[in-house]
């Protein structure tokens, strides 16, 4: 009976490790690390990261629809993969809905690359204290284990114009701690320019 007992206990315990963290739970895990403040040279808008990363502004070289961006990256880690973090200012083919459009865009495309099981959680929120799309997705990989990421669609305070944070993470052990510190980065972003007074109107 006690043999039983102890099978049942470690099942338990099996299955609530398994149970996918989701982005609000993320955001309040208890992870310590340390962080600097980084700012676009625009002064468009701030963010932190881990201290020990890299950052560099993105160029619209390669995507039209970019105003400016900014992406941070940890060290390589030993499965080849770099945790990530990037903020990107995008103007929309549309002027009115436009939020909820785009974010429409990007779940659809990442079902049919996904699948709808890669999709832990999707929907509108309140995340950065503001109306937020998000998409949480998560599937394995074979070469680097498990990656992890989270997309966030915020209004500028510009028509047609909104911003998308983006947190990616890969580890084999540990992605957990990781993917919360980089939620919790994410969570700091402040809009240093526009109205958010404007933004509901445009969801």
């Amino acid at each position: 009976m006690k043999s039983l007992l102890k099978f049942i206990l470690v099942i338990l315990f099996v299955s609530c490790s398994d149970k996918q963290i989701s982005l609000e739970q993320y955001s309040k895990y208890p992870v310590k690390f340390a962080r600097k403040k980084i700012t676009h040279p625009t002064n468009d808008f701030s963010v932190f990261i881990p201290k020990d990363w890299n950052w560099e502004i993105q160029e619209n070289e390669y995507m039209d629809e970019l105003i400016l961006g900014l992406g941070a990256e940890s060290n390589q880690h030993t499965n080849g993969f770099s945790d990530m973090i990037l903020i990107e200012k995008l103007k929309s083919d549309k002027e009115n809905g436009f939020l909820k459009y785009e974010y429409g865009n990007w779940l659809n495309g990442m079902k049919e690359n996904l699948g709808a099981k890669g999709i832990v959680e999707s929907g509108l929120s309140n995340f950065m204290n503001q109306n937020t799309y998000f998409i949480h997705s998560k599937y394995n990989n074979e070469d680097v284990g498990q990656v992890e990421t989270v997309h966030l669609f915020i209004e500028s305070g510009e028509k047609g114009i909104f911003y998308m944070l983006t947190a990616s993470a890969s580890q084999k052990k540990e992605l957990d701690k990781k993917m919360a510190s980089l939620v919790q980065c994410l969570k700091t972003f402040e809009s240093l320019r526009g109205n958010k007074n404007n933004a509901q109107q445009n969801l």
